[in-house]
């Protein structure tokens, strides 16, 4: 069959804009949708030589095959604001690639399909002298005898409305021309097939297409077409069945790859025909699948911002069927807990543009890697990998770094679908598209700075992160100085009972009823104790909690349990407790000092000791020296052995 041509030049070009070979498979199924399919299954051969897709949708006419499915651009413009005849769909197929999307994947393509719909032509001639060849005309081999079953003429002389009496001309049956008794000079013809008892067998034959392109000069190619066309035992009801035979190897060997070894974490780890399913999952108009209990916001969403879908998808290889869904990161098995202060709900309507959806933020790394990223679902196909539309290159530090927490699902229900809106494999849209600079703006704001629905989430990523970050310093400082007087306590009875002179002095010092303070009892309050604020959020104390704190995000308030040890400013000197006290002193007062009326020990952060170490280090250096020289009353040999043992000894051996 000779189609409308190829140019050379056009023919490399088209044919490598889909990359991989997932991304050009999936037009096959767009394909289906555009036909009004609700069923669609694809099959792939046991050893991956070939794969079958097979529609029940409205099917094609071999006229049909030849004039659309064949024609390079085309279709691009007539079918860009055109719904499907039956479901009213907004049709994908705009492009105007067809066929050439898989010519560099597959030794050939194979066509069969039937429609009941009628095809009409109009045709002139300026002279009905020789015999008017209509099997040339149709650009469809076709037997004559069957053409002469379905094809009915109607003929006017140009520029007249009077139709010429059908008995001025036959169909030869044998030649399949069209034979006027006289020359009655130009003419039109209106050719009507009836095409609801024919379908076609048709094979589109990409190694001679290819290797036509690199023989050709500047030449159209047309020649790699094969086409049957046949009477059908009863009228059809559409559908088509599209085969690709002969994968090429490479696409094989991507195919047939096992699963990573260790831990299968991220999709481009599991095996080649896993990967397959979930990227025809995530790329195909499909139904999304179902929300689980704890993605259960989403639903509302996605009820109100979902475009028009296939009824099935089913994919099949061996043994295994399964029936295809839409996934989404919070519908993973594994996802993390969603919360709804990280939820950013998508609602665009400006100038033409319509689109929603929404921006998730997680308070940790999304897993698998390849739903970081918002996926923009034009007509319900997804355009490229998810996005955050350059914002990535503006970001830096903690900002950027949230990027990797931050998932979503975005539909256009209106614009961003003419042909200069979106590049021909729809691997993203042209910058210079108004429809998408308004998209933009609403996701990511304008100018340097990032804001938007993509700003708003990366500010509760954030705020999250660094409450988190917040409270684990408080709660690591409180277990931090915890440990310290765990130490010197620890110390103090390790000296008991080892016995001797030190022991003696603790002993006596234990005995003693005495005050030593010298001004740190009224100094201000350190800040060591329970915080008033975490992050700015109220703290509120609480006892007995299955937890040691919790973030309240929504109220801005945190809980902390102060039944916990870390919490206690108790120490135990052998047998005696005496409460720890943080003071903010002067640098000139006394590291600490003891009161022995009251049992408490008073601490001074304000010392200028204090900026020469860390906190846990300081307060055991203040409770050794206050210890150490209060029990050594006056002797510096014994103040320095004992300050040296309980600076030493640690109930953590590693330390």
């Amino acid at each position: 069959m000779s189609v409308g041509g190829v140019d050379p030049s056009i023919l490399r070009e088209l044919s490598g804009v889909y990359k991989p070979f997932i991304k050009a498979f999936k037009e096959l199924v767009s394909n289906a949708y555009d036909a009004d399919a609700t069923e669609v299954l694809i099959e792939f051969a046991d050893d991956f030589t070939s794969a079958t897709i097979t529609d029940d949708g409205n099917g094609m006419s071999p006229f049909e095959f030849r004039c659309d499915f064949t024609r390079i651009g085309g279709s691009s413009r007539k079918w860009s604001m055109e719904r499907t005849p039956k479901k009213k769909r907004r049709r994908i197929g705009n492009k105007g690639i067809g066929f050439l999307a898989l010519a560099r994947y597959c030794h050939r393509m194979i066509v069969t399909s039937s429609s009941p719909r009628q095809f009409d032509l109009s045709h002139s001639v300026e002279e009905t002298s020789p015999p008017i060849d209509i099997v040339d005309i149709l650009g469809v081999p076709i037997d004559p005898q069957l053409l002469r079953k379905v094809c009915r003429f109607k003929v006017t002389q140009s520029g007249k409305r009077q139709e010429i009496d059908a008995t001025s001309y036959e169909l030869n049956a044998n030649t399949g021309r069209l034979v006027f008794k006289e020359n009655i000079g130009q003419v039109d013809i209106a050719i009507t097939i009836d095409c609801s008892n024919l379908g076609f067998h048709a094979t589109l034959d990409f190694d001679r297409l290819l290797k036509l392109a690199d023989s050709a000069d500047l030449e159209k190619l047309s020649d790699f077409v094969l086409i049957e066309v046949r009477e059908l035992q009863q009228k059809t009801s559409g559908g088509t069945t599209v085969a690709i035979e002969g994968l090429k190897s490479f696409v094989k060997h991507e195919l047939r790859a096992g699963r990573r070894k260790g831990f299968v974490r991220n999709v481009a780890s599991r095996s080649g025909f896993e990967q397959v399913e979930w990227h025809l999952s995530r790329c195909t108009p499909i139904g999304y699948a179902t929300a689980p209990v704890q993605a259960e916001p989403l639903e509302v969403f996605l009820d109100d911002a979902s475009p028009p879908t296939l009824g099935r998808l089913t994919l099949r290889h061996v043994n295994s069927e399964s029936e295809l869904t839409r996934p989404l990161y919070p519908f993973e098995p594994d996802a993390a807990t969603l919360h709804n202060d990280m939820i950013t709900k998508v609602d665009i309507n400006e100038g033409g543009l319509i689109a929603k959806g929404f921006v998730l933020g997680y308070e940790n790394v999304v897993f698998p890697a390849e739903y970081r990223g918002v996926s923009i679902r034009v007509r319900g196909v997804a355009i490229g990998d998810p996005t955050f539309l350059g914002a990535e290159f503006l970001l830096t530090g903690a900002h950027k770094a949230a990027l990797s927490q931050i998932t979503g699902e975005i539909n256009v229900l209106e614009g961003l679908d003419a042909v200069d809106a979106i590049n021909p494999g729809r691997e993203g849209f042209y910058e210079e598209s108004r429809d998408f600079l308004t998209l933009r703006r609403y996701f990511r704001g304008d100018g340097e700075k990032v804001g938007g629905y993509l700003g708003r989430t990366i500010d509760a990523v954030l705020k999250r992160s660094q409450a988190r970050s917040s409270l684990n310093s408080t709660l690591s400082r409180a277990a931090y100085i915890r440990r310290a007087m765990d130490d010197v306590s620890a110390g103090i009875t390790h000296l008991m009972t080892e016995g001797g002179k030190q022991a003696r002095a603790i002993r006596d010092m234990l005995k003693s009823n005495q005050s030593h303070p010298n001004g740190l009892a009224s100094a201000k309050p350190a800040g060591i104790d329970v915080p008033n604020k975490v992050a700015g959020m109220a703290v509120n104390q609480a006892s007995r909690q299955s937890e040691a704190a919790t973030i309240d995000y929504e109220k801005k308030q945190v809980t902390i349990d102060v039944s916990r040890p870390e919490w206690d400013n108790g120490i135990m000197l052998f047998k005696r407790r005496f409460d720890v006290i943080h003071r903010l002193g002067t640098a000139i007062q006394p590291i600490a000092e003891i009161d022995f009326r009251q049992d408490r020990i008073l601490i001074n952060w304000g010392h200028a000791a204090k900026s020469q170490m860390d906190e846990r280090g300081f307060l055991r250096t203040a409770l050794a020296w206050v210890l150490a020289r209060t029990a050594a009353d006056g002797d510096a040999d014994q103040m320095m052995d004992i300050a040296i043992t309980l600076l030493s000894f640690t109930t953590q051996p590693n330390d």
